[in-house]
């Protein structure tokens, strides 16, 4: 599952934005940057949850999990996204749209490579 998040953020993400940016501008890739942002959201303190299949909030607590949870997704997949979304508008109004899709994907992956990085040393304790 996490495989899937990441290739989606590295991946599909980077698609989407400049998809958005042709159709609508800066508001189609800020409302675009905005869902995407909420789905992971929602969707990590999903995981945090015991309905979501996380064991340790019997342990630990659901607020302790939750905490870990948002800032291991905020870290390594809300960042890069975001990243990505920035590389977008920043270069689309500079360079031809078939160069900003590997402009953003390659932002993308280096912020999935950092965010992760971070988010181990972060939650090492």
């Amino acid at each position: 599952m996490l495989l899937v998040c990441y290739a989606t953020a590295v991946l599909l993400f980077p698609v989407a934005a400049v998809w958005a940016w042709r159709r609508g501008g800066v508001r189609a890739l800020a409302l675009l940057t905005m869902i995407a942002v909420s789905a992971l959201v929602v969707l990590a303190l999903i995981a945090a949850s015991q309905q979501g299949g996380n064991r340790l909030v019997q342990t630990q607590g659901y607020t302790y999990t939750a905490t870990r949870t948002l800032l291991l997704a905020g870290l390594s997949l809300i960042v890069p996204m975001v990243a990505s979304a920035l590389s977008v508008w920043v270069t689309a109004p500079r360079m031809r749209l078939g160069l900003v899709y590997p402009i953003a994907a390659v932002t993308a992956l280096l912020g999935t490579v950092v965010g992760s990085i971070v988010a181990i040393y972060a939650l090492w304790k």
